[in-house]
Parts: C-alpha cells; structure tokens; sequence
C-alpha cells in the first residue's frame, strides 16, 4: 500500500483540517477546479444539515478552533454549522452544552440559524450517542460520511487518503465476523459490540476499563437483582489474553463466602437452560465482584465465523438464569415476611 498521510496525521486537528478544507470546496467558486469535488462537498454539508439534493448551496466560510469549537462552517449565510469532531475520544466536561451556548450568543441578533453536530469516524457506545443526541446534537457517523464520499471518482490525493484512511477503520470494524478478529484487533472488538447493541433490545454500554491486569474493553446490560444484592451480563475482552462472558455482583454486601452461596443457588437455573457456569479462578469481594463464567460461550463454525445468533441466544439463556433466580429470591423473601 502507498504511504497515507493520514496513517500518521492521526490526531483530531489534522480530521478538523481535513474537514475544514473540504467543506470550503462547497463554494460556488470553486467549482471551476474540480467539479466533482465541489459536487460531493455540497453533498457533505447537505448531510450536516440534513437536507436533501434539492437544496442549494452557494457561499460557505469554514473554520478552525472558534471558541475551542472544532470546526464551525457558515453556510449561504443563513445557517451555521458547529462541529464536535472526534476521532476515538468522547465528549466531556460538558463541553457540547458549552459551545452551544457559546454559538447562541453570538448569532443572537443576527439571522443565522444554528445547527449542531457531533461528528464521529472513530467507533462509540449507540448509548453515548443517544445522549448526545439528546443534547440537542445532529450525530454523524463515518458509515454516514463514507456513503457521502463515494459518491463520486475523484482524483484529488487529499480526498481520497483520506476516503481510504476511514475505509481500512470501516473495513476492520466489521471484520468482527471472524471470531479471530475480536480478540486480535481493537477495531473488530468495538465493532462486536456495536452488533450487540444493534441486536439486544434492552439498555447496553460498552467502554475500555481500566485495571492492574492491562484493561479490557467491557460491554454490560441486563441489571437484575435481590434485596441482597445485583447482578448483570458482563463481556470483557482483554484481547491477548482472550474474551468471556461472566456474571458480576453489586450493590451488596462484599463477602466471599456470599458469592459462594449465590453461585451455588444459581446453579440449578444454568443446568436448566443447558448452560455451565463456574467460579473465576479466585474470588475477590468488591464494590463488584465477577460471580460466575459462562463456559464456552461462542459458536464459531468450520470458517472461523462467529455465529452472532447463536451468541445471541446464549446471552438470552443467561438473562432467563438471572431473572428466574431472582424472581424465586424475591417470592421466598415476601413469604418469609408474611409468614
């Protein structure tokens, strides 16, 4: 492969620079040098704006680091653009509110109307998005961006680096098929757990955490629980050092002896629905503690794909454990108090 600038450009500011650029190309004036370029920018801010083909642009001022707002763009003078742009950090410090505001003050007397967007071509939780969206934020993702540029051949080296810089992270994203690829390349472990949350209809979140052992990127859902305490599905992939699928306690009284007790109470629900669980290698009683791991739970065929849906009723086995456990803790804890 030829040498991509962007392989090695990789911080945010050079995207804000690779952005800004291309959205000056929109400008009536520049189609003179490059029709298509020009066409396919009108189209990129067409998305920013949700509009459709039908709507017009012929005059847009872009720029870098206004008021710390990443890029800002002005758009046939009736519309401005505020852009979050991220690569493979997140939001914080509530920054977006900040810059909203900031945007808001500025155009008060003045016609423009104001249009906000958090614009990701690295991967985030759908969960993180959501309140992102919820803040007042237009999100665009790099599926989204990429449809936009290949829209058209374009011969211009800037662009198409670039094209093929956020085509390689599409590309190894969903590579996650390959049941190798999850654990060797963080890109597929993210796009993993991205089809999960496509997949799973209740509330999930996935992030890397952090500790002694070298981290591993987390996925959870599915809080349940007792008077005595909580329990939720856990994924947690440390990559080199291999991906499972266990059972975490909370909200509880930390005590060791307890998590044998739960372990051997949930037993009888896993034998049931055809699943074997265990204990970890050694228990160690925290604010959370890992209760139980789900033995071999990934099918991958003769091909070495995962097979998602078999994957997927798995975890719904594990949901049932936890729920019938718990329903049965909460019967025989109501009796008690009646009787």
């Amino acid at each position: 492969m030829k040498p991509n600038i962007f392989n090695f450009a990789t911080k945010e500011l050079s995207q804000d620079g690779f952005f800004t650029w291309f959205l000056h190309w929109a400008s009536n004036e520049h189609s003179q040098h490059d029709k298509h370029l020009n066409e396919t920018s009108k189209d990129f801010v067409r998305l920013l704006l949700g509009k459709t083909s039908d709507y017009q642009i012929n005059k847009v001022i872009a720029g870098r680091q206004w008021n710390n707002i990443d890029i800002w763009a002005e758009i046939n003078d009736e519309y401005f653009i505020g852009i979050e742009d991220k690569t493979n950090t997140g939001e914080h410090s509530e920054q977006l509110e900040r810059y909203q505001q900031i945007a808001t003050n500025h155009y008060k007397d003045k016609s423009h109307k104001l249009v906000f967007v958090y614009l990701k071509t690295g991967n985030e939780s759908l969960t993180t998005l959501k309140k992102i969206v919820d803040k007042g934020y237009y999100t665009i993702d790099r599926k989204m961006v990429l449809d936009v540029l290949n829209k058209r051949t374009i011969t211009n080296e800037i662009f198409n680096d670039f094209k093929d810089y956020l085509s390689v992270i599409e590309n190894t994203t969903n590579s996650y098929t390959k049941f190798e690829n999850i654990t060797s390349k963080w890109k597929a472990g993210e796009g993993f757990y991205i089809k999960l949350q496509e997949q799973i209809s209740e509330w999930t979140d996935w992030r890397y955490v952090a500790n002694q052992m070298g981290g591993f990127l987390g996925f959870w859902y599915h809080w349940t629980g007792t008077e005595e305490c909580s329990l939720y599905i856990q994924i947690e992939n440390s990559f080199e050092r291999g991906i499972k699928v266990v059972v975490k306690i909370g909200d509880w009284n930390p005590n060791v002896d307890t998590l044998r007790k739960i372990l051997s109470e949930i037993q009888p629900y896993a034998k049931k629905h055809n699943l074997t669980i265990s204990k970890p290698n050694k228990y160690r009683a925290g604010s959370t503690s890992t209760l139980a791991i789900i033995q071999n739970p990934f099918t991958v065929d003769k091909n070495g794909n995962l097979e998602i849906e078999e994957f997927i009723k798995m975890l719904k086995s594990i949901e049932k454990i936890l729920d019938e456990y718990c329903a049965e803790k909460k019967t025989q804890q109501v009796t008690a108090v009646l009787i």
